[in-house]
Formats: structure tokens, C-alpha cells, sequence
């Protein structure tokens, strides 16, 4: 009987063994936004209809409230939470200049794993000799054709985004994939689209709400095309097996602060951003209000792959957080960073020279505490009582203020003279024309 017991006791661990080692690895799905504010989605408490079919996939698993970007800005933002690297640290601190080519990136890691990997996109910013984020990736498709601001740029709008993944997803990838699709419309200039329109009669039509109407019918209108990639993706039972990441890479700014756009100032309209996650394994309809960072997407996607992550990440996985495994931290403490955005073409050659922060900055929940370099300012406020960032309350004499003004200041001379930068000599004169039309140069 001893016998037989241990016999089937051996018998019963090398068939779960077998089943573990034969388990299918899962898709990993990436599908961001440019320039999405998390206040202007439906999910997140906005009035207006937005955002249907992002609220739904939202829903479908955990997202986040107290999510944030560590730089906004387009390509230094990817090149940051690809890596789970600061901006600093891959050498893309400005639309324009690549990242270094040492990081490992998460396409790298998962291809090297055996994935197939995929890519489409939508931003200049991207394209590969402008950001060397197609490392890693068997198609990264950035060979935009179709105009979407007319003479203004040309750049895939969202259903020619949504149409190119879904040719990708029908061609039946050899599993697993990891496929990244990114979205660009709400990026300024901001269109209204037809039937899409949230213009009200009855607002005064000031320019900035005529802004804010267009801002919000780019939302919806790619929120219509992420719908339908999304229901390709039920349609082809891809959704049983996938992890799904919604995320923004940056806010932006609708006129707070005297300011429209994004990457030149560090208040919550550019850093705040949706981010959830859904799929097999993770909480549904699970709303989290622990702080958490973009840098966090790569280590989190490589576990749920079972795949350890890069000891030099700067990241954190979220899994355990998420399944109850591990309590959320009472306190978290991220760190962010920005550089000047638009530079002036004849400037160009000096970018080198002039590589230092204009912001840097940290968050410990509820408080913020932010420093800027061109001209010495501090600003330091408390959200909760203090959501728009009016009342700045930084203060030498203040206790709290002195303890997290030297904390930011350590972290800065921790990589000031280590920093790194990208080629700087990278933009054709096809790029000049298209960076300038997006405001990234003057």
C-alpha cells in the first residue's frame, strides 16, 4: 500500500508538472493613447460620453486612480516604461532623440522568450530612427501614408490604427504575441470628427471650449476604433488567453496654469493618466487608489508571462499587489522628470548642451513636491484638499517641505553627471516638418 501510495503520488506531481510546463504562455496586449487625460474618461468620473469602450475594458479587470507617467512626453515616455528606465537613464529626454541602444526593452525580453512581436503606431515621435523602440520587434509598423491633419502631418488616424492591428491579429501571429497598438488622436491640433461632436449650445463658445470640444471628439472617436479592435479580439477568443494594458503615455494640459499642451510642466492635467489591466488571473471591476507608475508596466507584464524581469528595472510588479498576495505600500514614493519640448530648429546642434531637467519632481500620494531648474522655483501641494495645484505652499521654514526638497534634490544630483543622452543628429528634414507641426519644434 506504502508502495502504491508513493507510486501515485509521483504519478499525480509529474502529470501537473506536465500540465504547468504545457500551459500556454499568454498574449500580452498593449493598446495606449497619446496625450489621454484620465479626468476626460467616463470610468474616471467625466460627464460627457467619451469613452464607452475603454470604460468596458477597463471594468473587465483592474484600474488604477492614482496612476502616473514619470516624464510627458511622447517617445522619452515609451522609451522609459519599455525599459522600467527614468528618461535620464535610456537617453531619450526629447521627442527627436533615441534612446540608447543598451536597454534592454520588454519586446527584446519577450522575443528572446519566444514571442512574436508586433507594433503599430501612430506618432512621429516613434518611428524607429527616431526612437529605437522598434528593438525587439518582428513588424513595427510606423510607415504612416495616410494624412490625418492634411498639410499638416501625415499620420494614421485611429481606424487606420485599429484596421492594421486587426490585419495583424487576422494573419493568426504564431503564439504567444505580445502586440502594441497605439492611438494618437487626441494629440493637438484637436479635430471634431463627425458624430462625434460634444458641442453644447448652451456653453459659451470660447476657444477654450471650442479646445475642449474638439479634445473630446478625438477621445470618442478613437475610442470608436479601440472598440472595434476590441471586439476582433473577443471574436478570435483572444481574450481568454491575453493580458490587456490600456494605458496613456502623458495628459496634457487644456489651459490650466496659462498652459495647452504637454511636456514642459509637471502638474497633474499632463501626469495623471488612465492605466488598468485586465485578463485570466487579474481582479474584475477592481478600482485601485494605490499610487503607481508607468515604470511599473514592464517588470508586471514580463511576470505575468512568468518571465523574471531585469534586475536594474526601476519598476515594481503589481501582480502580487493585485491578487492579495502583498498589501499595498500605505505610502509610495515616485519620481518624475521633464525636458524643454518644442527647440528651436537652429538650435538643434546645442541640444547637447542643454540637457538638464526643466522640472523634476516627486509624489508621496498626496503630496507633491516639485522643483524647477530654469528658474529656481519650488512648488509643493497637497491634492486632496488642493486637486488644480493653486495654492503653493512651499515653505524653507516648513518641516515637511525641507525633508522632501532635500529628498528630490538627492535623487537629482544622484544623476546629473551620469545622465545620458541619445544621438542628437537623427532628424531628416521630412522629420523637422513633421516635428514642427506638432509643436515638438519651432
Amino acid at each position: 500500500m506504502k508502495r502504491a501510495g508513493i507510486l501515485l503520488t509521483l504519478a499525480l506531481g509529474l502529470l501537473l508538472s506536465l500540465a504547468l510546463f504545457g500551459r500556454e504562455k499568454p498574449n500580452l496586449i498593449i493598446i495606449s493613447v497619446d496625450t489621454l487625460r484620465q479626468d476626460h474618461l467616463g470610468i474616471y468620473g467625466y460627464s460627457r460620453n467619451t469613452s464607452p469602450n475603454i470604460d468596458k475594458l477597463l471594468k473587465k479587470g483592474a484600474w488604477f486612480t492614482e496612476a502616473h507617467c514619470n516624464i510627458p512626453l511622447t517617445n522619452p515616455g515609451f522609451s522609459s516604461m519599455m525599459t522600467s528606465k527614468y528618461a535620464h537613464e535610456t537617453g531619450a529626454v526629447r521627442n527627436g532623440i533615441p534612446m540608447l541602444t543598451e536597454p534592454k526593452t520588454l519586446a527584446e525580453i519577450l522575443k528572446a522568450n519566444g514571442y512574436t512581436t508586433c507594433a503599430i503606431l501612430s506618432n512621429w515621435p516613434l518611428k524607429a530612427h527616431l526612437s529605437n523602440l522598434n528593438q525587439g520587434f518582428d513588424l513595427y509598423d510606423d510607415d504612416f501614408s495616410k494624412k490625418r491633419w492634411l498639410f499638416f502631418n501625415d499620420e494614421r488616424d485611429a481606424q487606420g490604427v485599429s484596421q492594421n492591428a486587426i490585419n495583424w491579429l487576422e494573419s493568426n501571429p504564431k503564439p504567444p504575441f505580445f502586440l502594441w497598438v497605439h492611438f494618437s488622436d487626441p494629440h493637438a491640433p484637436y479635430l471634431c470628427h463627425r458624430g462625434f461632436s460634444f458641442y453644447d449650445p448652451k456653453n459659451p463658445k470660447t476657444e477654450a471650449q471650442k479646445r475642449i470640444d474638439a479634445y473630446d471628439s478625438e477621445i470618442a472617436y478613437a475610442d470608436h476604433y479601440i472598440g472595434i479592435l476590441l471586439e476582433k479580439i473577443q471574436e478570435l477568443k483572444l481574450d481568454k488567453n491575453s493580458l490587456m494594458v490600456f494605458l496613456a503615455d502623458h495628459g496634457e494640459h487644456l489651459g490650466e496654469h496659462s498652459y495647452v499642451g504637454h511636456g514642459r510642466y509637471v502638474h497633474e492635467p499632463s501626469l495623471r493618466i488612465p492605466f488598468g489591466l485586465s485578463g485570466p488571473g487579474i481582479p474584475v471591476n477592481h478600482k485601485v487608489s494605490a499610487q503607481v507608475e508607468l515604470l511599473d508596466l514592464a517588470p508586471t507584464m514580463l511576470s505575468y508571462a512568468n518571465i523574471t524581469p531585469e534586475p536594474d528595472m526601476r519598476g515594481r510588479n503589481l501582480l502580487p499587489y493585485l491578487k492579495g498576495e502583498k498589501p499595498w505600500p500605505q505610502q509610495y514614493l515616485i519620481f518624475y522628470e521633464t525636458y524643454a519640448g518644442a527647440v528651436r530648429i537652429e538650435e538643434l546642434g546645442k541640444i547637447r548642451e542643454q540637457t538638464k531637467p526643466l522640472w523634476v519632481g516627486l509624489k508621496l500620494d498626496d503630496l507633491k513636491v516639485s522643483y524647477s531648474l530654469s528658474n529656481s522655483r519650488w512648488e509643493m501641494f497637497y491634492l486632496e484638499s488642493d486637486p488644480g495645484e493653486l495654492k503653493n505652499l512651499s515653505d524653507p521654514k516648513d518641516p515637511i517641505f525641507i525633508q522632501n526638497s532635500e529628498l528630490l534634490l538627492e535623487w537629482y544630483r544622484s544623476f546629473k553627471e551620469k545622465a545620458v543622452l541619445g544621438k542628437t543628429d537623427q532628424l531628416t528634414q521630412e522629420d523637422k516638418k513633421k516635428m514642427k507641426a506638432l509643436g515638438y519644434l519651432k
